[in-house]
């Protein structure tokens, strides 16, 4: 059964652009900026190796480039390293030992575009660029892991053929591997205890909101979690979870700073209370010792000149995350938790599976009981649907208006109680 995410966040007076003078806003509880990437960069194929971050190709100024930057995390320091043999934007990246692998993407510029099937292997210590042997499809924003010596590649699904490959990269072999992960483009990937989780992803109309696990032993897939209806976001592990930064929600086309977290082991996905500064799509995820680090991105769609360069850092706590709806002590309230108060107002507002979303303005004693109801219908007791009066948002020559949310629409839901 889908899990909610449960935000509890003060309404702020004023919004911040994500996207001018990074530098001149608040930094957000958490996340702390570090030095510019030297250009704006999109869809980057973004990897560590050791203390450094490399930043490959990717999107700048929307034509795809070749450019490869690295950065010194001890330092807080970039600097430019040898250009990749050709264009790139969109590739899938995964490291073994000290070379990245950088598989595929788009090789858009004024003139002409297309996807490549082309295997490019950086070393990072020589600071030398090979090729390995071709993928067996071209393929633009796939992903892609790496376990052992073997890496992972999942591209763009297309029912009649193969989509998801396995590259040795001891015998510079491709192998097919089983097909499972069922979404387009733009999804994210991470590995947890020697499985792989493709999580998310673009389809025709929207976003995934499904999370899938592949057994490399097994060859075969499952399908898992839940997570918001995203895509273009990016992925990362540290300590047993995977941290989704940003991406585009349902079919907004707006980025957004929530940063997910994906637990394996209760197959649930909570929302960081601490939000990224700047909203992101496309960017760079990678961790280095306990730090997360979000790099580049894009506001919108990147096929808008709509790319920046900021840099942004959150050191990893383990008690981060806001609460799901879950186990109580009885009374409506967490373990070691006052029971909520009935006082003041919220803003309720509701995102529905279709990626439609409803806001109400209620009181905070009605707002407890629509969470009351969630969690008894989540334990599979109580009606199906919930009865919501608008109050004053009735339109219309009407003595009342009530919506009837039914339970298994329902994505998520967030609470933002007034001060």
């Amino acid at each position: 059964m889908k899990k909610i995410i449960l935000i509890f966040a003060l309404i702020l007076c004023s919004i911040v652009s994500p996207f001018y003078q990074a530098h001149a806003a608040e930094e957000k509880k958490g996340w702390v900026s570090q030095a510019d990437l030297p250009e704006p960069r999109s869809h980057a194929a973004t990897a560590v190796v050791g203390d450094k971050i490399y930043v490959i190709g990717g999107y700048g100024k929307t034509l795809a480039t070749n450019t490869t930057f690295v950065y010194d995390s001890k330092k807080n320091e970039w600097s430019k390293k040898s250009d990749m043999p050709i264009k790139l934007a969109g590739s899938a990246v995964a490291v073994v030992k000290d070379k990245i692998y950088v598989m595929g993407g788009n090789t858009y510029r004024t003139s002409h575009t297309e996807n490549s099937s082309k295997l490019l292997i950086y070393d990072t210590k020589a600071d030398k660029w090979e090729e390995g042997a071709d993928v067996p499809k071209k393929s633009f924003l796939g992903t892609a892991v790496a376990i052992d010596n073997t890496i992972y590649l999942m591209t763009q699904q297309e029912t009649s053929t193969p989509n998801h490959f396995a590259y040795n990269t001891t015998t510079n072999k491709w192998e097919n591997k089983a097909n499972g992960q069922p979404n387009s483009k733009a999804a994210a990937s991470a590995v947890v205890n020697g499985k792989i989780y493709y999580i998310g992803g673009a389809s025709a109309n929207s976003g995934s909101n499904t999370i899938y696990e592949y057994d490399p032993v097994k060859n075969s897939w499952i399908k898992k979690g839940f997570l918001i209806n995203t895509s273009y976001a990016s992925a990362v592990a540290s300590g047993g979870k995977i941290y989704i930064i940003g991406g585009f929600f349902a079919t907004n086309t707006n980025a957004t700073n929530f940063v997910q977290v994906y637990d394996p082991v209760t197959n649930t996905t909570k929302t960081m209370d601490e939000k990224m500064q700047f909203a992101r799509a496309g960017a760079g995820t990678v961790v280095i010792n306990n730090d997360l680090y979000a790099v580049g991105g894009a506001t919108k769609s990147p096929s808008e000149s709509n790319f920046f360069n900021s840099v942004e850092k959150y050191t990893i706590k383990d008690a981060s995350t806001a609460p799901d709806p879950g186990t109580d002590n009885g009374n409506g309230a967490k373990p070691d938790e006052e029971t909520p108060s009935d006082d003041g107002d919220a803003l309720l507002v509701i995102t529905m599976v279709n990626g439609l979303q409803k806001e109400y303005q209620l009181s905070v004693k009605e707002v407890n009981a629509f969470l009351k109801w969630y969690e008894q219908r989540d334990a599979g007791e109580g009606p199906g649907f919930y009865e919501i009066d608008e109050h004053d948002n009735n339109k219309g020559p009407f003595e009342s208006k009530k919506d009837y949310v039914v339970f298994k629409n329902i994505l998520m839901y967030e609470v933002n109680k007034y001060k």
